[in-house]
């Protein structure tokens, strides 16, 4: 991974002496903080999208299915009947609980959807909004 990354250096610059002068920076060999002015403006402008990321990139359907798992066997271990194993008066509550878990899943297909709708347009005004362009390509 660092070899990718100090290749995008490489594509940034069209001078030798400017991509030194960055991979040093990038390392801190020029004496460089972390913490300068330019850097805090840059994590209090972006902090909202650094947590967004943050919270979007932890697996929470697998630690979700691991739970209910454990849960299951939990059930399984106490004696409680399942579905093959109930009276004739808990059918019509398994019922009613399967049409609230089909409820469920269709709203959250929703809400997901509108998620998705409201992370694209996010991007775009953001991409909009800076006067610098991500886009190495357009350069060349």
């Amino acid at each position: 991974m660092l070899l990718v990354l100090i290749s995008w250096v490489i594509f940034a610059f069209e001078d030798l002496g400017q991509i030194g002068t960055y991979l040093s920076t990038m390392f801190d060999l020029n004496g460089a903080s972390f913490a300068n002015p330019e850097a805090i403006y840059y994590l209090k402008n972006y902090i909202a999208i650094i947590i967004i990321g943050i919270i979007c990139s932890i697996p929470l359907m697998s630690i979700v299915k691991k739970f209910r798992k454990t849960e299951n066997k939990i059930i399984k271990q106490k004696g409680i009947k399942n579905e093959d194993n109930v009276k004739e008066g808990q059918m019509i509550e398994n019922v009613e609980q399967k049409e609230k878990k089909k409820g469920k899943e269709i709203t959250w297909a929703i809400f997901t959807s509108i998620g998705y709708v409201a992370i694209i347009i996010l991007s775009t005004a953001s991409l909009v909004n800076n006067s610098f362009n991500p886009f190495l390509y357009f350069r060349f």
